[in-house]
């Protein structure tokens, strides 16, 4: 597969953290299961059958961050260009809780409306992923500059959960923002639709991934993002991705 992550313009950066294209050799099986593994972002992804300008839309994707891997049949893709948002951005932009899109996997129009059937089909209009990519962000800037609702503090929150890559203490961090570690839970939890100890281990994890070239063995990894061996590293493979990890590197080749 050819992948590549897209930064946001520095306007949509507080939102989105990246958008994402992902293409696959046309001579090999069309992909034709949808793997979701666990992901404290949310994604909303466009599914083509291939990447020439003529080639179809085939459906589109609002998968909600989760806890859970699971897996779903759909049409044979091989080209999807997909855009990342920070969870605690969806009640800016969407003016709805984090919670409502938790574990969910629904199409766009499903859960915008005419808005989405709108920019679907801007979407399967387009002729390059450059033009896609520009639709895309002319959409969330119009969606910025609606956006109702936003708490800075908790943005700031996982803000430090990610820098810190998932080894943050929580009650500590609610001592930090003058919060019981209750209300600190409350407010975390509306805003990204997780418990923040549950984030922060999901963070976690997802620097493992993140960090997979510059590791020689899973021990490594393990001990290099706070876990206290291999087992527990292994374990949360299991649990996030519903795969060991050899298995799960394996899926990639």
């Amino acid at each position: 597969m050819d992948y590549q992550r897209i930064l946001p313009c520095p306007e949509l950066r507080n939102y989105i953290s990246y958008f994402w294209v992902g293409t696959w050799d046309v001579n090999l099986p069309p992909n034709d299961i949808y793997y979701v593994v666990a992901n404290s972002l949310t994604e909303i992804s466009f599914a083509f059958e291939g990447n020439q300008r003529e080639d179809d839309l085939l459906f589109t994707v609002v998968q909600g961050q989760t806890h859970r891997p699971q897996q779903f049949k759909v049409d044979g893709f091989y080209h999807v260009i997909g855009v990342c948002l920070h969870s605690f951005a969806i009640p800016k932009l969407f003016n709805i809780s984090a919670t409502e899109l938790y574990m969910g996997f629904l199409t766009l129009e499903t859960f915008l409306g005419l808005e989405g059937r709108e920019l679907t089909e801007k979407m399967a209009l387009a002729a390059t992923t450059g033009k896609r990519i520009a639709i895309l962000t002319d959409f969330f800037k119009s969606l910025v500059r609606k956006r109702q609702r936003e708490d800075q503090l908790i943005a700031q929150a996982v803000q430090i959960i990610k820098d810190e890559g998932g080894s943050t203490r929580i009650n500590e961090l609610a001592q930090e923002f003058c919060l019981s570690e209750k209300q600190f839970k409350r407010r975390f939890k509306a805003s990204t639709g997780f418990n923040p100890k549950l984030f922060n281990r999901i963070v976690r994890f997802e620097s493992v991934i993140k960090t997979n070239p510059d590791w020689t063995n899973l021990t490594e990894a393990a001990h290099n993002n706070g876990y206290f061996d291999q087992s527990h590293l292994n374990h949360d493979f299991k649990t996030f991705t519903g795969f060991s990890p050899t298995d799960f590197y394996k899926l990639s080749t």
